[in-house]
């Protein structure tokens, strides 16, 4: 009896242990992943987005040098409206290395001046993508061909697309010349900037009250889990530790069919 009991207890932390394990499985269930594939800038600028929102973020590394972003179950909604915002993770861009790495051996003039004029947008969209307050930008570069007879001046237009309640009027005139420093022949007046709110998601507050209706369930459910694991580990060392005591002078029970 005393062995019987003394293995009862001393399986007592080996049930406990797989409790706390199977409470870790559960916990780590409860991540979702928001976005994957991001550079490592794009995470870290995701994180603090989300942390300034009050959103708690996990970046996890991948593969390729690529990482992914991964928040609460309960805050997924919330979080992929706060970035969706505030225009996260940023557009990407070609830039004049991508443009130009194609596998041809010749090209045409035209062929060649279009992918040139695609590049040199996409360059000056990603550095004015830059600015503060700036969520999504395009340019457009007009430039004509020229004949002996005819010359026409080139022209540019900039969309911005700005987040809510910033400024970017002070910033207008550098941004002109940015692209007007980009071109030749590019005339400041020539150069038309204009400047919009982003559009925002909304219904926010019902999406987040109701993933945190979700995210209690699940909370609830994890925790009757582990109490039921908890009270069948009780129930079997209880059950060990009742086994019959047998009194001085019993006749012993035979084994195996042999008797004393």
């Amino acid at each position: 009896m005393g062995s019987v009991t003394r293995r009862s207890r001393r399986g007592v932390p080996a049930l406990a242990t797989a409790a706390v394990l199977a409470g870790a499985l559960l916990l780590a269930g409860c991540k979702s992943e928001v976005y994957s594939g991001l550079s490592e800038r794009d995470a870290q600028e995701i994180i603090v987005a989300l942390s300034n929102a009050g959103i708690a973020a996990d970046r996890v590394a991948g593969d390729a040098g690529k990482y992914s972003i991964e928040v609460d179950r309960s805050q997924l909604s919330a979080a992929i409206t706060e970035l969706t915002n505030q225009g996260l993770p940023r557009q990407k861009y070609g830039s004049l290395g991508d443009v130009f790495s194609s596998d041809k051996l010749v090209s045409t003039p035209f062929e060649e001046r279009a992918r040139f004029m695609y590049a040199l947008n996409e360059e000056l969209a990603a550095s004015i993508n830059q600015i503060a307050g700036v969520v999504s930008a395009r340019v457009h570069l007009m430039v004509p061909e020229t004949t002996p007879f005819e010359k026409t001046a080139p022209r540019a237009s900039v969309f911005i697309y700005k987040a809510p309640g910033s400024d970017l009027s002070a910033i207008v005139p550098t941004i002109k010349n940015l692209v007007v420093n980009s071109m030749d022949g590019l005339k400041y007046e020539d150069v038309e900037v204009a400047i919009f709110d982003a559009a925002q998601v909304t219904g926010k507050p019902a999406i987040t009250m109701a993933s945190r209706l979700g995210g209690i369930a699940t909370t609830v459910l994890m925790i009757l889990g582990l109490a039921g694991l908890a009270l069948f580990a009780l129930t079997r060392v209880k059950a060990m530790g009742r086994a019959p005591r047998i009194a001085p002078g019993s006749p012993k029970i035979p084994l195996h069919g042999h008797r004393e």
